[in-house]
């Protein structure tokens, strides 16, 4: 298991190849490369930019483990959903330069769950939303990587395990795999251990949003400063036999420190990784 980050704190301060050498002295061994950044949700850069800027990217040490879609997906004007579809294509595509296996693609949520029916509405919307991305996963060579996303103030068809797996299941193509968002079970009031469980298969070749939070705000801050299990979390992933990264989308944890403590607040967040993979290995090994 390798360990990774979402990149968008440290990439605003340092630009995109001093990131990579960041990331790397301070433990990473993986980048969650975030297509949403502005500069990346255009046609400014051509292929030979993100094939470089993998390669790049590899020689020190660092992997694009995955990659993040611009969010929100959807929105209730038809024109605006359709741009933003075309966007996230053109990250899928950019996703694929850089040697990213997966690109989490969140659910498309522009209506209110809370209303009666909408959900409905979205689940129908989201199947049809996803299948029209298949081709493009196929031509690009990329996993989809579906996201649990909501809270109970704001359900989609993908806030519970349950739903997650309705929605996965029923579109039924190898291109897609799940993306677990650890701080977004807890909002949700799902215990995460459970939830990984429930989903179970599903997870095995995913990937994860790891990151804590007090179950009422989405925080993003790091494990043990918040409310979730991180030891049970481990064995879970362990038990249904994950072979995917522990990815951090903790970066707001570094929001208070002045930009000169960043490398080491990055090095403290590696060292807080790097136990959560031992405990998750010594789950695998001695069940």
């Amino acid at each position: 298991m390798l360990l990774s980050a979402n990149m968008i704190k440290i990439h605003d301060t340092f630009g995109i190849q001093k990131t990579f050498d960041v990331f790397a002295e301070a433990g990473f061994q993986g980048i969650d490369f975030n297509n949403d950044v502005a500069e990346y949700c255009t046609t400014e850069h051509d292929k030979q930019f993100y094939v470089d800027l993998g390669n790049y990217a590899r020689q020190q040490g660092v992997n694009i483990c995955q990659a993040h879609a611009p969010f929100p997906s959807s929105y209730v004007e038809g024109d605006k959903s359709e741009k933003r579809f075309q966007e996230i294509v053109q990250g899928m595509r950019n996703a694929a330069y850089l040697g990213a296996p997966m690109i989490v693609v969140h659910c498309c949520c522009h209506l209110d769950g809370l209303v009666e029916g909408n959900l409905q509405k979205m689940y129908e919307y989201n199947l049809n939303f996803y299948r029209r991305l298949i081709p493009y996963a196929e031509e690009y060579g990329i996993k989809i990587a579906i996201e649990n996303i909501g809270k109970l103030s704001r359900p989609t068809v993908t806030s519970t395990p349950e739903g997650l797996n309705r929605l996965y299941d029923e579109l039924n193509n190898p291109v897609f795999t799940v993306c677990f968002d650890v701080g977004h079970c807890l909002l949700q009031g799902v215990d995460p251990a459970e939830a990984i469980r429930t989903i179970g298969h599903r997870l095995v070749d995913g990937c994860t949003h790891v990151h804590d939070n007090d179950g009422v705000a989405d925080s993003h801050t790091l494990p043990y400063y918040g409310k979730v299990e991180w030891e049970s979390v481990m064995q879970a992933l362990a038990d249904i036999g994950y072979k995917g990264d522990l990815n951090y989308e903790a970066s707001a944890f570094l929001k208070r420190l002045p930009a000169e403590l960043y490398r080491d607040g990055l090095r403290y967040q590696a060292q807080v990784g790097h136990y959560l993979i031992s405990r998750f290995e010594h789950y695998k090994q001695n069940g």
